[in-house]
């Protein structure tokens, strides 16, 4: 009986601490990553690279918070991108053609992302379609809306008011996009740990029918987690606009793919029903320190996307083991 419990104990030593790697794996890679990366380069850990490293994850971030509450619940947003590059043309357009205040454009920007994904989460519940057809189309949709605003072209001046809010900084140089990006991740981290809205997200990727039995209203709860990642899209597109100080209907064609990335890297699953969503903080910023390192030995961009692309087969091969 004895040799019996001490096996027992010993697998389930074994399996707390493979569900610890999963859980917390990406934060040990990061932080050799970081360790390397100085080792490398005696300009990595530098204050203003780190700031720009900062800077850089920030509008990522953003978009991954929203797009982990979407694959918490099984679904997938591929029009993100889009609705960013979107957002930041009608944002321009406001303040430069319409003659809107800054506020009232960006007010008018946020409500069509708003309104946007609210119309993605509606036709995927309500008929049951799969999210990656339904937010295919959309991105589609979206970025030719985008281009045909200004007949493709970049819409420039704006005002210094507005540029302040990607290029300023706040508390003596903290980078307004990382005083938002903290906010935002905040705001999301609370919602999904503090809120029944947070439990019913995990509740639906973990089975629908069981959600539905427990009295959870499907079509209500999706269009909202649509609407919230949709909206975190269209700040990410205010911000990086007034970053580029233009809006640009060709922007956002990688935010998609770099928000999942993080989601995966971050240990939520692409099944729906479990993960962190600060994990998807940690993810974006391992891509972004892997990618100002690459860039600070030199290089080339191309080979970044092929690094970045198998690092994500990798996560998903690992956190596809750990459904099964």
């Amino acid at each position: 009986m004895k040799s019996v419990l001490n096996i027992g104990g010993n697998k389930d030593k074994h399996i707390d601490s493979s569900t610890h790697l999963l859980r917390f794996g990406i934060l040990y890679l990061l932080i050799l990553l970081i360790l390397f990366s100085s080792l490398v380069s005696d300009k990595f850990l530098t204050v203003g690279n780190c700031i720009n490293v900062l800077r850089q994850a920030s509008m990522t971030i953003m978009i991954a918070l929203g797009m982990g509450m979407v694959i918490i619940t099984g679904g997938i947003d591929l029009s993100v991108g889009s609705l960013a590059a979107l957002v930041g043309v009608f944002v321009s357009g406001a303040i430069t053609k319409w003659e809107w205040s800054v506020a009232l454009a960006i007010l008018f920007a946020l409500f069509i992302g708003v309104v946007f994904g609210c119309l993605n989460g509606f036709i995927i519940s309500k008929f049951n379609i799969s999210p990656m057809i339904i937010t295919l189309a959309t991105m589609s949709a979206a970025r030719g809306v985008a281009m045909l605003y200004n007949n493709g072209a970049q819409i420039v001046g704006l005002p210094p008011n507005f540029t302040f809010i990607g290029r300023g900084y706040i508390l003596g140089g903290i980078p307004i996009p990382v005083a938002i990006m903290l906010a935002l991740a905040l705001v999301i981290w609370f919602i999904m740990t503090k809120t029944l809205f947070g439990k019913y997200l995990y509740a639906i990727g973990g089975g629908e029918d069981i959600a539905r039995l427990a009295g959870i209203n499907l079509i209500k709860t999706k269009i909202m987690c649509y609407a919230i990642c949709s909206l975190c899209a269209a700040i990410a597109g205010v911000v990086y606009c007034a970053r580029l100080n233009m809006g640009d209907p060709t922007i956002g064609s990688d935010f998609a793919m770099d928000a999942i990335a993080s989601v995966v890297l971050g240990g939520i699953s692409l099944y729906g029903g479990s993960g962190k969503i600060l994990g998807a903080v940690v993810g974006a910023l391992f891509i972004a320190v892997l990618a100002n390192a690459l860039n600070i030995i030199g290089v080339s961009s191309f080979w970044q996307l092929v690094v970045k692309a198998i690092v994500l087969i990798i996560a998903a091969l690992i956190y596809s083991e750990r459904k099964n």
